[in-house]
């Protein structure tokens, strides 16, 4: 016998429902229909079109470095050798001719 306690722990409610009406093939479309939203939403997550917006614009941002850099890269070559060219032409520097 248990010894009476001042916390009582309640315990949840059951019920013995059974449906009056059984629709079998109402069942197995919702199962099927269940299934397929599952299926959809597997790749999706809740933050998702802000993560991927994010992420896009990251990519677009990188791209938009890698576009600039390689084109301060190809502004400094062609300096380079302007100043090459200038160089030997104009200059008294005769060890290539």
């Amino acid at each position: 016998m248990r010894l009476p306690s001042l916390f009582r722990q309640h315990r949840n409610k059951t019920y013995n429902y059974t449906p009056r009406y059984y629709d079998e093939r109402k069942e197995r479309l919702e199962k099927l229909r269940r299934q397929k939203e599952a299926e959809k939403d597997k790749d999706y997550f809740k933050g998702y079109r802000k993560k991927s917006f994010r992420e896009d614009w990251k990519t677009v941002k990188s791209m938009d470095r890698n576009k600039n850099s390689r084109l301060r890269f190809i502004i400094i070559l062609i300096l380079l050798f302007m100043f090459a060219y200038a160089a030997i032409k104009y200059g008294k520097i005769d060890f290539l001719y």
